[in-house]
């Protein structure tokens, strides 16, 4: 663990290069009631279910534990598709339902759900879930987000909007849609009554994007400035193609976009160079566009805290969401 310049700990549960950390929002000088400490799980899932299963859990326990000095996190997250191998051909071996939202998880149907809640029970943290391969009602296989409570509670559920389809010479190939069905709604969990027990004086409404899906600018747009999101979770699998050209970029515009937090949890590289190339380095990123923590490329915990009187204050410095010409142009959901 380190602090860093701007005030921000750091923390990684390996021996690999410690990280990067640029200048932002200070938590040390944050209004009381205004930060949320949190952790970002960077694994590697592999071809057993099951094994996923126990590694993500002991991954988990690991970040709740901390260094001395850093606040336990009361917010957790995991990467996408964290319970199988990343790949589109095997996304139905698999599959698990995945219920609405409102629901208690830990006898549930989904084996990777039920984990999850049951260790968000014991140990009264939530957890933004990551990604599974869903297998919904009608058939279709999703790609699918979740926000558990510290109950073991459903409260959110993204099916990935954008599909993963590319064909980038020289580099990599991938076709999500050869297996996937792309979901149809914006999602944001409201804050109101601290759905996610934070503790904050003013809980911050919660948006879900999965990978891809945050190229598209007008979703977290509209996120934010219709659903009135202060926080945007991105669960991702950017690989070392497209990772090194734009992962920080996009997770910084989109964060200076939408001047909320962005919590950009990838899947670990592979130390074998087998499977799925992903990049890591997973991030947070404030309301400033500063990249507030960085993992590096292997499996690791990623500790932050989130000093949230910043979304307000960037907004106030530079009201970007007051100055829209809307006689011009404006957005709208379908």
């Amino acid at each position: 663990m380190k602090l860093e310049p701007g005030g921000t700990r750091a923390w990684m549960a390996d021996a690999q290069a410690p990280p990067r950390v640029a200048r932002g929002s200070n938590p040390a000088s944050a209004p009381p009631g205004s930060t949320l400490p949190l952790a970002l799980v960077q694994l590697q899932p592999g071809e057993d279910a099951a094994g996923n299963r126990r590694a993500a859990e002991a991954w988990l326990e690991r970040a709740l534990q901390p260094p001395a000095g850093t606040p336990t996190p009361k917010l957790l997250m995991l990467p996408e598709i964290w319970n199988a191998p990343y790949a589109a051909a095997r996304f139905g071996d698999y599959a698990e339902p995945v219920p609405e939202p409102g629901g208690l998880l830990a006898e549930g149907p989904s084996p990777s759900l039920a984990m999850v809640a049951r260790l968000a029970r014991r140990h009264g943290v939530s957890v933004i879930a990551g990604s599974i391969p869903e297998r919904g009602a009608d058939g279709r296989l999703y790609n699918t987000a979740t926000v558990i409570d510290a109950n073991g509670r459903l409260r959110a559920k993204h099916r990935k909007l954008h599909l993963f389809d590319v064909d980038v010479p020289g580099g990599i190939r991938f076709r999500e849609s050869d297996s996937l069905t792309g979901g149809n709604r914006l999602t944001v969990l409201d804050g109101a009554g601290d759905p996610l027990a934070t503790g904050l004086a003013e809980p911050p409404n919660l948006g879900l994007l999965i990978c891809y899906d945050i190229r598209f600018p007008e979703l977290a747009l509209l996120m934010q400035q219709q659903l009135g999101a202060a926080v945007i979770a991105c669960p991702a699998a950017f690989n070392t193609t497209t990772g090194p050209r734009h992962w920080h970029l996009l997770m910084r515009a989109r964060a200076v976009d939408t001047q909320c937090f962005v919590l950009a949890c990838s899947s670990a590289r592979p130390q074998d160079g087998e499977g799925y190339p992903s990049y890591g380095h997973s991030l947070v990123v404030d309301p400033w566009g500063a990249v507030i923590a960085e993992a590096g490329s292997g499996e690791q915990v990623l500790q932050a805290q989130l000093d949230l009187a910043q979304v307000a204050l960037a907004r106030r410095a530079i009201p970007t969401g007051q100055q829209r010409r809307h006689d011009l142009y404006r957005l709208s959901q379908a």
